[in-house]
């Protein structure tokens, strides 16, 4: 069993599931599951985070929220390091049962800032970097983020969301080659392998009008849709359990908020592991 793993199931009160490793990443095979149960059959919610630290507010605000009597369910989910996330989801997809939404809250928000997440770039690799075309981006894009980070000046903000730099990949010294961020909207280089696919989340709907009043009430500031320099494999996989999967970010009061728009919204059939 691994120890990373035991401690991870003990400092969160929660069970392990096995998983499948990601390839040449060792360790692994674990999967943390915290179940925060009001009912069998009530709307569920899915919260994951890249560590348990992510977890604690949710949890907390879980616990606040069944105690003043909302009826829903909430999940939380920390992957080992080394778990396959994607693979990982679909072996368990009906112990986890059916979900209104699952909420990615392990991506760090720009300076730490409330926001929700517009675009996500993927990742590429190459034996040798070539130049990258600018990522499109429309005039009030750029005035938001110009807004929303005031001391960043403009070659970095071009840096890091319209032409990204090159870096050494991870396995540089077994595969060779170099990997880079993939906005959506820019071509793939001709001879690069694409690793991560882009992710666009949509804005407009029910799931993202309850996230954004969440924040806007629990931090009183205008919350913008902003585009995000983090990882999306973890919100591809949660997109295969359900459409209305999004990254959540902020303080225990905003969790309450989301959970209790949530919680209003339709549920889908409801299916698990015990029916």
């Amino acid at each position: 069993m691994n120890p990373e793993a035991l401690r991870l199931a003990a400092e969160l009160g929660g069970s392990l599931l096995s998983a499948p490793g990601a390839p040449n990443a060792p360790g692994g095979g674990s999967l943390v599951l915290v179940e925060r149960i009001q009912g069998h059959g009530l709307p569920q919610i899915l919260v994951l985070g890249r560590t348990a630290e992510d977890l604690w507010e949710p949890l907390e605000a879980a616990a606040t929220v069944h105690a003043r009597g909302l009826a829903v369910n909430v999940l939380g989910l920390v992957p080992v390091a080394g778990c396959d996330l994607a693979q990982a989801l679909q072996l368990h997809r009906r112990r986890l049962g059916a979900l209104v939404c699952a909420l990615d809250a392990g991506l760090p928000w720009l300076d730490g800032k409330p926001m929700l997440v517009r675009r996500l770039p993927g990742r590429i690799a190459r034996a040798v970097p070539v130049a990258l075309e600018k990522a499109p981006m429309g005039p009030l894009e750029k005035a938001d983020l110009k807004r929303f980070l005031p001391d960043w000046d403009k070659a970095r903000r071009k840096m890091t969301f319209r032409r990204p730099e090159w870096r050494e990949a991870p396995d540089h010294a077994e595969h060779g080659g170099f990997e880079a961020d993939l906005w959506p909207g820019v071509p793939l280089p001709e001879g690069a392998e694409l690793r991560v696919p882009p992710l666009v989340l949509p804005e407009a709907t029910a799931l993202t009008d309850a996230l954004r009043t969440a924040l806007r009430t629990a931090t009183g500031q205008p919350i913008p849709f902003l585009p995000l320099p983090g990882d999306p494999a973890p919100l591809h996989a949660l997109r295969t359990l359900t459409p209305e999967a999004t990254a959540f970010h902020g303080p225990a009061r905003a969790w309450e908020l989301a959970f209790e728009g949530l919680s209003r919204l339709p549920a889908p059939p409801h299916f698990c592991a015990r029916c």
